[in-house]
């Protein structure tokens, strides 16, 4: 049986806030931040640094998100959004009143 966690996680790889603009893991944080939500971040599968070498075989992502590509935002209710692009969408919309809300839907 899995604990659901307490606060919103996401997941990343290992390039985390790192890498190019256009990295899926890096545009998920800055869509959170900008909007101003309250989260952990989980850098997943820290053994395997490439998504390329994993070839796809990610069985705990899987089985908590229903697929195995990153970035995975995990809510409190333990459900998912899964992809950068729904990630910025959901923050877009799931902003705290009074926070900046010019976070890009560009994917």
């Amino acid at each position: 049986m899995t604990t659901e966690p307490a606060r919103l996680t996401l997941y990343t790889c290992h390039i985390d806030r790192g890498g190019p603009p256009v990295h899926p893991c890096r545009r998920a944080h800055e869509a959170l931040d900008e909007a101003g939500i309250d989260y952990e971040t989980v850098i997943f599968d820290r053994n395997r640094p490439f998504g390329l070498f994993t070839k796809g075989r990610r069985p705990e992502l899987r089985q908590m998100s229903g697929q195995e590509k990153l970035p995975v935002l995990r809510l409190p209710d333990g459900s998912t959004v899964n992809g950068s692009g729904a990630i910025v969408r959901w923050a877009r919309d799931n902003a705290p009143a009074g926070a900046d809300s010019s976070v890009t839907t560009s994917s």
